[in-house]
């Protein structure tokens, strides 16, 4: 893509937003940007603060934005943006550079090292900033500030991007015009992290080749324990793996039995430690006379031992003490990009034995999510009058598809698709994961943030007892299906007039900040008063109509404005609003408040007993999608010749029991496949999973679109 298509681009997309959140350009950039970037470890989850002031001796203060403390890695972010609405972009001098970086050294100095936060109203998110780095100062291991602009930086800026304020490290991380259309252009989800290991003084790690099959090769390394610390020192949480670093969140100080180690015995710390389990996309293998050593990794993922790495560092910053003589054992596995996607997530699951990621596969590629975005493709949004199009409600199951998939159409086709799928109706999985928590009355697990809320709601699909993940997902399959979506889509479009009904109060009730929170907190408390009085918010009625009763509304504004009221009301002792938001005790208090309903609630709302008879309705018809779903990938399998090549794969005696190769063998037969039972299909779509992790791949293009289906 040419750099004017990107900038216009760029700038539709900005608008879009600008209009929808109620935002300023440069604010809708930055947010834009964030959100772009929220599943890059080295950004994390965004929170939006605009904050301009006069500091000491007359130095000017300003923030756009900033994460809260990442928990592997104690690093905090910083934001700050630059929008320009031109055609083409102009150039990022290193004084604008200077400029925007000190006004973010400005504020972090002032709150590290003063008062800050007593002088910022405590409504204000920038006061939750402020009063983290005075409170929390003794245990941010670095602090990050991101410039973010659609101006092409200069090639002259040659300033380095490592410092400190007051002790603490701050990194300078410059997303300008080109980073950005790198960004936007690609389907990852992260910038990968390329090591050469020479640049920490390093002839590379020891190690042998202990295994390679299709798609992997696997080594079996030593990593001395400076060269480890080194590496996370310098990319922190960008080498965790990305589920696994959501789940694990590193809480307390150095493990007790690392640290005793480290400083007794440094020796026998190979001999104690599990040691770590890494993935990489490629390595550089070098023999010499030393033996063969590591010197070059590309994409470093811990996919177990974040724990270990962490600690190590800590003993090495905090408690000072040497890392001499301790080794750690590695098993690394590269893994060609073809099967990257599928099987790091279960890499990542089975090596966490120490801690089990509950739900670890819970990724894009969760049939969950490979659901929703089926259905997203198929169910158009009700004929309404004055469209000549029916649209349909987008779901991103990766960051980003949604841009990616229209991004390098030409005009036209990217008409067509605008007018398919609209940008204003687009959901991805960590806004649907809010809009269920809404629906189930949990405000405050909304109000964590996207990244930690969607883990709550991933604990749903988690196995329980003796059953497996699969299991689980073919007992809760049905629940999932057409009307979840329309319903999920509902709560899409109440939320968007919720966050346009508080801004639009501004002049009266609304004091301008945690519109997210309020937002939450007032859609659940309709909802729980509905159900207190025998009846449910009719979503389907919203879904028909694409939007939300005047009257509704109006009944929205009066429990918004009851929810800013005790959001702001913080208890004694505590003037964070954004952590009091994310407490049960609030929302209990918000909760028991008597909220009477509108005299029209009966029109936007049904009988409980109706609504549960339409649940009911609806599983049932879940459950027969899913089995002609499964009829038609058994069938689609048969056709290609996939189960033919499976019955004569040189390991399927092996990894197949015998009544499962009978089973097989009567799939390859076109004949027999009408007489399979519901059962046996599903044994079928197990035995898939199973054989495709074991090594088996069936190269027919047919075959190689479908995926094991839900």
């Amino acid at each position: 893509m040419e750099d004017n298509e990107f900038m216009a681009d760029l700038r539709q997309m900005v608008a879009r937003r600008a209009s929808t959140m109620h935002l300023v350009d440069t604010m809708a950039f930055v947010a834009e940007v964030a959100e772009r970037l929220e599943e890059d470890p080295v950004f994390g989850e965004f929170i939006l603060a605009e904050d301009s002031r006069q500091g000491m001796k007359g130095r000017q203060l300003r923030l756009h934005g900033f994460t809260e403390i990442d928990e592997s890695d104690g690093a905090i972010s910083m934001v700050i943006g630059r929008w320009n609405d031109e055609d083409q972009p102009s150039t990022l001098l290193t004084a604008d550079i200077d400029q925007m970086r000190g006004w973010l050294e400005n504020f972090a100095q002032e709150a590290l090292e003063g008062k800050l936060d007593e002088r910022i109203t405590e409504s204000s998110p920038a006061y939750q900033l402020a009063n983290t780095l005075r409170a929390k100062r003794n245990v941010i291991s670095c602090v990050r500030f991101h410039i973010f602009s659609n101006q092409i930086l200069s090639k002259q800026f040659r300033r380095e991007s490592r410092s400190k304020i007051g002790g603490t490290p701050t990194e300078t991380h410059i997303w300008d015009f080109h980073r950005l259309k790198a960004l936007y252009g690609s389907s990852r989800e992260r910038e990968v992290v390329e090591i050469d290991l020479g640049d920490f003084g390093s002839e590379g790690i020891p190690c042998i080749e202990a295994s390679t099959t299709e798609g992997l090769k696997s080594f079996l390394c030593v990593i001395q324990g400076d060269l480890l610390a080194d590496l996370f020192d310098r990319y922190g949480s960008r080498l965790l793996e990305g589920n696994v670093r959501s789940f694990l969140g590193m809480k307390g100080g150095v493990n007790k039995g690392i640290r005793t180690t480290i400083q007794d015995t440094p020796p026998l710390f190979f001999a104690y430690n599990n040691g770590i389990a890494a993935t990489a996309s490629s390595a550089e293998v070098r023999a010499s006379d030393k033996g063969v050593k590591l010197t070059s990794i590309i994409d470093l993922q811990i996919v177990n031992g974040g724990q270990t790495t962490a600690s190590i560092l800590r003993a090495r910053k905090q408690d000072r003490l040497s890392l001499a003589g301790v080794s750690v054992p590695m098993k690394l596995t590269v893994v060609a990009s073809d099967v990257a996607h599928d099987l790091i997530p279960r890499i990542a699951e089975f090596a966490n034995t120490q801690n089990k990621v509950a739900i670890a596969d819970f990724f894009a590629n969760h049939p969950f999510h490979r659901r929703m975005e089926e259905i997203s493709r198929r169910v158009m949004v009700p004929a309404r009058a004055g469209h000549q199009v029916q649209s349909k409600w987008f779901y991103e199951r990766s960051r980003g598809q949604y841009q990616n998939e229209r991004l390098y159409l030409t005009k036209a086709r990217k008409d067509l698709f605008d007018l398919e799928y609209p940008a204003s109706q687009v959901i991805n999985k960590t806004e649907l994961a809010k809009y269920d928590s809404v629906l189930d009355c949990k405000p405050h697990w909304v109000s964590l943030g996207a990244q930690k809320n969607f883990i709550k709601f991933a604990g749903k699909f988690s196995a329980t007892g003796r059953k497996t993940e699969t299991q689980q997902w073919q007992e809760m399959s049905p629940d999932y299906s057409d009307a979840y979506y329309q319903r999920i889509a509902a709560m899409a479009i109440l939320w968007k007039a919720g966050e346009k009904a508080v801004s639009a109060a501004r002049d009266t009730w609304y004091e301008g900040d945690y519109r997210p929170q309020i937002v939450a907190y007032a859609w659940s408390l309709i909802l729980h008063a509905l159900r207190q009085a025998g009846r449910e918010l009719n979503l389907a009625r919203i879904w028909g109509r694409q939007e939300p009763d005047a009257s509704l509304m109006q009944v929205f504004s009066r429990a918004a404005n009851i929810a800013q009221g005790a959001l702001l009301k913080t208890p004694e002792g505590s003037k964070n609003v954004g952590e009091w938001a994310k407490k049960e005790v609030c929302w209990q208090r918000v909760s028991g408040i008597t909220f009477k309903l509108d005299a029209k609630a009966i029109e936007w709302s049904m009988d409980t007993d109706a609504y549960l008879a339409e649940m009911k309705r609806d599983r049932v018809r879940g459950a027969k999608d899913d089995a002609v779903a499964l009829q038609d990938m058994v069938t689609e399998r048969s056709v290609s010749g996939y189960w033919q090549a499976l019955s004569e794969w040189d390991k399927t005696e092996t990894v197949v029991p015998g009544s499962a190769l009978i089973l097989i063998r009567r799939a390859a037969s076109h004949e027999a496949i009408e007489k399979l039972t519901l059962m046996e299909l599903r044994s079928l779509r197990d035995l898939v999973q199973e054989c495709e992790l074991e090594g088996f791949r069936y190269s027919d293009d047919r075959s190689e679109e479908m995926a094991s289906e839900d």
